[in-house]
């Protein structure tokens, strides 16, 4: 009795994964789709010979970034669009780490969440995602901050309010 009880239990969690992975799969195609497609694209119409990193950026327009290299093996980003295509050296901007110092300039008690480069009005910029907590509180905001990717300018700031 023992055995089948085991035996039930280990097949119902086999399914229980099986079906988890196939959901997740199913759930994360399109997205996959639009990176490979960004990223067949980025070869095909810029420098970029290997791609090392791709993520989402969503702002007026939603775009595919992808962080790699050209043949020579220079640090490259291209911003692939619906109807765009952007592409800069990395060594022509600022860094993520530069633009988390902007950030940290602005606000030393910011908890830095996400640093992300982007497009706002066909512009290329680092988008921050950070947290404040001030010293009463329990809860802190949330903010974007928005800076010039070639020479970290400060541009914008947004505060997301939870009311």
């Amino acid at each position: 009795m023992k055995y089948k009880i085991i035996v039930a239990a280990v097949i119902v969690l086999s399914l229980l994964v099986f079906f988890s992975i196939r959901f997740f799969n199913i759930v994360q195609e399109d997205e996959w789709k639009v990176q490979r497609n960004a990223v067949e694209t980025a070869y095909q119409k810029t420098i970029l010979t290997k791609a090392n990193k791709v993520e989402s950026f969503v702002s007026d327009q939603p775009y595919t970034i992808i962080f790699g290299e050209d043949k020579i093996g220079q640090s490259l980003i291209v911003w692939v669009g619906k109807e765009s295509i952007y592409t800069q050296m990395a060594v022509d901007g600022i860094t993520a780490e530069q633009a988390e110092q902007l950030v940290l300039g602005r606000q030393p008690e910011a908890k830095v969440l996400r640093l992300m480069p982007g497009i706002v009005n066909g512009i290329p910029v680092w988008e921050a995602f950070y947290k404040v907590i001030p010293e009463n509180e329990r809860s802190g905001r949330y903010y974007y901050d928005y800076y010039a990717f070639h020479d970290g300018a400060y541009i914008d700031t947004y505060r997301l309010s939870i009311e």
